[in-house]
Formats: C-alpha cells, sequence, structure tokens
C-alpha cells in the first residue's frame, strides 16, 4: 500500500512538472515570436530545405536499400524452406509500404514549406 501510494503521489509531482514547463514553453514562445523578421523565416525555412534534401532523403534511400539487402539475403538463406521464404517475401511488402510512407513525407513537407515561404512578406508586413 506505502509504494502505491508513493507512486501516485511521485505522478502528480511529475504532472505538475510537466505543466509548469509546458506552460513556460508557451509564455516563452509568445515573447520570442514577435522579434520574428522576413530574413529569420527565409533563413530557417532554407535551412528546413536543407536538412530534407540533404539528409531525409538519402538516409531514406539508404535505409531501403539495406532493408532490400537484408530481405534477398533471407530469402537466399530460406530457400529450402518454403514457409521462411514465404515471410521473407512478404517483407517486401512491408518495404514497399515503409517507401510510400517516406516518399509522401517528403512530398508533404515540401508542400508545407513551399506555402510557408510563399507570400512571408506580406505576412509579416515588410
Amino acid at each position: 500500500m506505502n509504494l502505491s501510494k508513493r507512486k501516485k503521489q511521485i505522478i502528480i509531482k511529475l504532472s505538475t512538472i510537466g505543466t509548469m514547463l509546458s506552460l513556460f514553453a508557451m509564455q516563452s514562445s509568445m515573447c520570442f515570436a514577435t522579434a520574428i523578421g522576413t530574413a529569420e523565416v527565409r533563413t530557417a525555412t532554407d535551412n528546413i530545405k536543407r536538412v530534407i534534401t540533404s539528409i531525409a532523403m538519402p538516409l531514406g534511400g539508404v535505409l531501403i536499400f539495406a532493408s532490400i539487402v537484408v530481405a534477398a539475403l533471407k530469402m537466399i538463406a530460406n530457400a529450402n524452406n518454403p514457409q521462411k521464404r514465404a515471410e521473407s517475401i512478404g517483407s517486401l511488402a512491408w518495404i514497399c509500404g515503409g517507401g510510400v510512407v517516406l516518399g509522401a513525407s517528403l512530398i508533404i513537407a515540401g508542400i508545407i514549406v513551399n506555402v510557408a515561404t510563399n507570400g512571408t512578406e506580406n505576412l509579416l508586413g515588410s
């Protein structure tokens, strides 16, 4: 009983601390939001574009390629076992699904960045 009561007290304290930190973060973001200009927005969006094109796309391509290689090696290793070979072939569907999700996320990120950068001057009053 004592251990359960102690856990409840710890959970209450942690949730209180989390609430206070989130309120502080919201308040500080409101204070800093007024000082952002057009140059900062352009710099931020250029950094986001750079990260997407230089890190996300190649990393995703490497992960998909490595997954296909691993699935192929599993198929070769399980050539005599039809059940395990079928499982290896089934993993290719998951790899294709992951590639589609990666491609869709990159397209959506590109759309969001383009929408955010077009007309930024008008929104900020420059």
